[in-house]
């Protein structure tokens, strides 16, 4: 079965939801922290004012919907590349958020003290720099690799 862009631009909607948490609760075990103790500290952060799980994750949502834009064009210049362009374009992101919280919750955890400036910068230069700047690569590039198949 062929996954669809719709259908890789939904895995990508859930992996950006679930990519921060479980790369907390990686670093928590990493830490030494238990099993309880490293959800109840997942459970605290998702409602802490710094770093909070649910902006981080929601932050990933901007380069997505650059994606979905992109897609969007894509498919009227290029309907026959939207799955190449989608898995390219997704690819990016993904690693951008993979990095930014596996930069961060290692040096946050076991303490669960703000390790200061600039150490959490990078949720925001992540997804809103970096993440869109790999998009386009990526959807270029999928674009370049449908057309030189056909």
């Amino acid at each position: 079965m062929k996954a669809t862009a719709k259908t890789i631009l939904s895995l990508g909607l859930l992996a950006v939801f679930t990519i921060p948490p479980f790369i907390f609760l990686w670093a928590a075990l990493a830490a030494g922290l238990g099993i309880g103790e490293s959800l109840a500290a997942m459970v605290a952060q998702y409602t802490a004012e710094r770093q909070n799980l649910l902006v981080c994750s929601a932050i990933g949502l901007f380069p997505l919907a650059l994606l979905a834009v992109g897609l969007w064009i894509g498919k009227r210049l290029a309907p026959e590349a939207q799955q190449a362009m989608a898995l390219t374009g997704l690819l990016p992101i993904l690693a951008v958020l993979v990095w930014v919280n596996r930069d961060f919750w290692p040096l946050f955890l076991p303490s669960r003290t703000y390790p200061g400036f600039p150490h959490g910068l990078g949720f925001v230069i992540g997804p809103l720099i970096f993440a869109p700047i790999g998009m386009l690569v990526g959807l270029l590039l999928g674009w370049w690799v449908a057309r030189s198949r056909t």
